[in-house]
């Protein structure tokens, strides 16, 4: 019994690409959706797209990873995975735009199905749902990409990513993996269908780096039990920091980024020194990347 999801794929890539692809969770990681409150979920599926609020700095950060670290736009695949259910594609979609985003490509957890056939309660299961949608992109995507993950600290993004990176290695497959997939509270019915979903999956892209952004405020220690490939950042600045030190974007991307915090979301100079200081001493860009952001920021 595999987790329903819903693929769209809107971008076909080449067979040899061996590139960046990034992968990244729509809510509380691009839009702050409101899960904490019934209200919350009710509004959810009621929203048009200009009234969805989007985490400060995430559609810049974005816009920068789809540019790449190049003079010219490389026009880097990025993939989006919801737990929306299909039927707000179009809302999301629209909003993207709004954001001057060029999205490549979803997956959704298909919730109707789940309703329909009465399986309420896995509508929160939410490391089968990410496994499950990230192996069967895998799964489509060229044998030579190189994933990166990005997600956030309210759900299980960090155990998820540590669990796609050592079975995409080969590190964790077969009797293993159905064994992390019991400790992780996957049903025992869902086990060895994912276990057969991943075999798919293993031996083409790989986990280049993994991303968790940290909207609930959490200490970045959190995330050492799950290293490598996790890192933690605590907001989209940090991020793209994270980004341009892997050579996904360059140091004035991150310094586009830093302007769009202060012209849009009121951030300070001081803010942005900050957290990219606070970035450097965590290892997450070198003190020579730092110095060339600085640079760019100031230019």
């Amino acid at each position: 019994m595999t987790y329903p999801i819903l693929y769209v794929n809107e971008r076909d890539l080449a067979p040899d690409y061996a590139g960046p692809v990034f992968v990244w969770d729509v809510d509380k990681t691009y839009l702050d959706t409101d899960f904490k409150s019934l209200l919350g979920l009710l509004r959810i599926p009621l929203e048009m797209a200009i009234d969805k609020t989007i985490i400060p700095g995430t559609a810049a950060t974005l816009r920068e990873c789809r540019r790449g670290a190049g003079e010219r736009p490389e026009h880097t695949p990025i993939f989006f995975v919801s737990a929306s259910p299909p039927q707000l594609a179009g809302v999301i979609r629209k909003k993207m735009l709004l954001d001057g985003l060029q999205p490549d490509g979803f997956l959704f957890k298909d919730q109707l199905t789940l309703a329909l056939r009465g399986r309420f309660r896995e509508l929160k299961f939410q490391v089968e749902y990410k496994l499950t949608a990230h192996w069967s992109l895998v799964a489509e995507l060229p044998p030579s990409a190189r994933l990166v993950v990005v997600g956030d600290d309210w759900e299980s993004d960090a155990q998820v990513f540590h669990m796609l990176d050592a079975s995409l290695s080969g590190r964790l497959t077969g009797p293993k993996l159905a064994s992390a997939l019991e400790d992780a509270g996957v049903r025992h019915a869902s086990i060895w269908p994912m276990v057969e979903l991943a075999k798919k999956a293993v031996g083409r892209a790989q986990v280049a780096l993994a991303c968790v952004i940290l909207t609930r405020g959490r200490d970045p220690s959190f995330v050492e039990p799950y290293r490598p490939p996790v890192h933690a950042a605590r907001e989209s600045l940090q991020a793209s920091a994270l980004f341009a030190n892997a050579g996904l974007i360059s140091a004035g991307g991150v310094a586009r980024v830093a302007w769009r915090l202060r012209a849009d979301w009121g951030w300070s100079t001081d803010q942005v020194d900050a957290s990219l200081l606070d970035a450097s001493e965590r290892g997450l860009v070198s003190r020579e990347l730092l110095t060339q952001i600085r640079a760019a920021a100031s230019s």
